[in-house]
C-alpha cells in the first residue's frame, strides 16, 4: 500500500497446506468486465455510475464488494461520497494506466509468486484479485474465498504509480509480504492504529520487499534519489517519528500516499526496513513475523532511540 488499509485474515490460513494448491495462485481478473462496464456507463451521471458500479458491474464479486465497502464503513465513512467525489471523475483519464497495469500484473504475479514461495519459503495457497474499486489502495492483503489473498485496486495504482519502472512487482512482492507476515502471526487482531505495530508491520513487508526485489527497491517511489536521501537523514527521521509519537501527532506523513516529510513520501517505510534489518542480524524472517507486541514495542523505540543518537542532525531544508 501503498497507504494502511484494514487487513484481515481467516483463522483457517495457518492450517493451509499444499494440497490446496499451493504452487498456483488463483487469478480473478476483474478487469476485462470493468472496461466493458465504462463503456455502458461512462457519459451518464455519477450517481447513476455509482449504482450501477455496485449493482452490475461488481455482481459476480459479492465477496469483494463487501469488503471494499466494509473498508468504510468500519471507519465511519461513505463509500459513496468518496466515490464520487474522488474515484469515480477520474476513470475517463486514468483508463489508459490502468489498462497498462493490468497488462503488468498479470505478466508479474505468476513468477513473482514463484520469487516469494522460494525466497521467503511461503506453504500457503494465494489468490490474487485485480479490480477497479471505490479508493480503497493499490494493494491489500486479506483473504479472499478461504484463502490469503492479494487484492489489487487499479483505480488507485493508476492515480498514484501510473506504471513503469518495475511497480508490479514491487507492490506484488510488499503486499505477498503482508500476505506471509499474517499467515504466520495466525490473525492475532492487530490493529494498525498503534504507531509501532504500523511501522513494525510496514517495515516487516518493505524488507522482505527489498529482498524480492533488490534491484527495483531503490525506485519503489518513483524518486531516484528516495533511498539516499532517507539514508542520509535516518537520525532526523527517527527523532521526527519518536516525537510525533510522544506528542500524538498523525503518522500520515510518514506512510500515507498524499503525505510527505520534508518532500518525500514513504519515509516511515524506509524507517521500518532500516529497524527490521537491524533486528535481522539476530532473528530469523519468521521469528521476525512472530514477536509478540509487547517485545516488538520495546525494540521499536529502543531501535528508533539509538537510530536517532547516532549521528548529528543534517543540514537539508526540511522543518518539523
Amino acid at each position: 500500500m501503498v497507504g494502511t488499509v484494514l487487513r484481515q485474515l481467516g483463522s483457517a490460513s495457518e492450517r493451509m497446506t499444499a494440497t490446496r494448491g499451493t504452487a498456483k495462485p488463483r487469478i480473478v481478473d476483474a478487469f476485462p468486465a470493468f472496461e466493458k462496464f465504462w463503456e455502458s456507463v461512462r457519459n451518464e451521471p455519477l450517481t447513476r455510475q455509482l449504482e450501477r458500479w455496485e449493482v452490475e458491474y461488481m455482481q459476480p464479486w459479492p465477496e469483494l464488494l463487501e469488503k471494499l465497502k466494509e473498508n468504510y464503513t468500519t471507519e465511519g465513512v461513505d463509500w459513496r461520497r468518496v466515490a464520487r467525489k474522488q474515484v469515480f471523475p477520474h476513470f475517463g483519464s486514468h483508463l489508459d494506466r490502468m489498462r497498462e497495469l493490468h497488462h503488468d500484473l498479470l505478466e508479474t504475479l505468476p513468477t513473482s509468486w514463484a520469487r516469494a514461495r522460494r525466497v521467503l519459503e511461503l506453504r500457503f495457497p494465494v489468490a490474487f484479485v485485480i479490480y477497479v474499486g471505490i479508493g480503497c489502495g493499490a494493494g491489500w492483503a486479506t483473504t479472499y474465498e478461504g484463502r490469503p489473498a492479494c487484492l489489487f485496486g487499479l483505480e488507485n495504482a493508476a492515480e498514484n504509480h501510473g506504471g513503469g519502472d518495475g511497480w508490479s512487482r514491487r507492490i506484488v512482492a510488499h503486499e505477498m509480504a503482508h500476505l506471509a507476515h499474517q499467515v504466520w502471526r495466525g490473525d492475532r487482531g492487530e490493529q494498525s492504529s498503534d504507531p509501532w505495530w504500523t511501522l513494525y508491520e510496514e517495515g516487516f513487508a518493505t524488507y522482505c520487499e527489498r529482498k524480492l526485489e533488490p534491484r527495483l527497491f531503490a525506485l519503489r517511489t518513483g524518486k531516484g534519489d528516495w533511498l539516499p536521501w532517507c539514508e542520509e537523514r535516518r537520525p532526523w527521521l527517527a527523532r521526527k517519528f519518536l516525537r510525533d509519537v510522544r506528542e500524538r501527532r498523525s503518522l500520515r506523513p510518514f506512510f500515507g500516499s498524499w503525505y510527505d516529510v520534508g518532500g518525500y513520501i514513504e519515509t516511515g517505510y524506509y524507517l521500518g526496513l532500516e529497524m527490521i534489518g537491524d533486528w535481522a542480524h539476530d532473528l530469523p524472517l519468521r521469528a521476525l513475523a512472530t514477536l509478540p507486541r509487547t517485545e516488538l514495542r520495546r525494540r521499536a523505540r529502543a531501535t528508533l532511540r539509538r537510530f536517532a543518537e547516532s549521528g548529528a542532525p543534517p543540514q537539508d531544508r526540511t522543518t518539523s
